[in-house]
C-alpha cells in the first residue's frame, strides 16, 4: 500500500497546484478540470492495482504498470496534439489581427494627412 499512499499524496499536491494556478489565472477552468480528473484517475488506478494487473494479463501485457504507462503516454500525445492545434489557431488569429491593425493604421494615416496621399 506504500505506492498507493505516494500516489494519493502526489495527486493531492497536483490538485492544490492546479487550483492555485486557476486562482492566479495561469490556467483556465477547462484545463483545470482535465488535470484534476487525471489526478483522480491516478488515485483510482493506484488503488485498483489488482484490476489493472488483470486487464494487463487479458491484453497480454507483461506488467500492469506497463499498461498504465502506455495509456498515459497516449493520453499525453493527445493533449500535445490538442495544444498544438490551439497554438496554431491562436497564431492565425494573431496574424489576422496584425493585418487588421496595419490596415486600420494605414487608413488612420490617410485621414490625418489627406494631401500626402494625393498624386
Amino acid at each position: 500500500m506504500g505506492v498507493g499512499l505516494i500516489v494519493v499524496g502526489l495527486a493531492a499536491v497536483m490538485v492544490v497546484a492546479v487550483i492555485e494556478a486557476v486562482r492566479r489565472r495561469r490556467l483556465s477552468e477547462g484545463w483545470a478540470l482535465l488535470w484534476i480528473s487525471v489526478a483522480i484517475a491516478g488515485v483510482v488506478l493506484a488503488l485498483a492495482r489488482p484490476l489493472v494487473d488483470r486487464l494487463a494479463t487479458r491484453l497480454d501485457v507483461a506488467y500492469g504498470t506497463s499498461l498504465v504507462f502506455a495509456i498515459g503516454l497516449v493520453f499525453l500525445v493527445v493533449v500535445c496534439i490538442n495544444l498544438s492545434m490551439q497554438v496554431s489557431r491562436l497564431n492565425q488569429r494573431v496574424e489576422r489581427l496584425a493585418q487588421e491593425l496595419a490596415l486600420a493604421s494605414e487608413q488612420g494615416d490617410e485621414r490625418a494627412d489627406p494631401g500626402s496621399s494625393a498624386s
